[in-house]
């Protein structure tokens, strides 16, 4: 099955400018670092990463989602190309309660 309303998928700024590529995040830095040296994507071409989270919304397919108390999530998992060799990427999208566009939540390299 297709991400629901896929051709409307989000991918909030800053989580592009903040979360993945960053590696100076609080929390989660390992993100950034696997995101650079698998992919080689970093927070100055983060705009690479953002257009295969948006292609896969619209092309990748995912399993029905689960519930959660702010809507209902979707995991969608794609394929993405480094200097090395191709690594597979989980994405995970909501669509919250009262919304029809999905919104990036998080995304990690399987």
């Amino acid at each position: 099955m297709k991400l629901p309303n896929g051709d409307r998928a989000v991918v909030p700024e800053f989580k592009l400018r903040d979360f993945l590529p960053n590696e100076e995040h609080p929390v989660r830095p390992g993100h950034a670092v696997f995101f650079q040296r698998l992919l080689g994507v970093t927070r100055s071409n983060a705009h690479l990463l953002r257009g295969a989270l948006l292609r896969a919304a619209v092309e990748g397919d995912t399993a029905p989602g689960q519930y959660s108390p702010y809507g209902i999530k979707h995991e969608v998992r794609f394929t993405m190309t480094g200097p090395r060799r191709n690594y597979t990427i989980l994405s995970v999208w909501i669509i919250e309660h009262g919304a029809d566009a999905p919104r990036l939540v998080t995304a990690f390299i399987e």
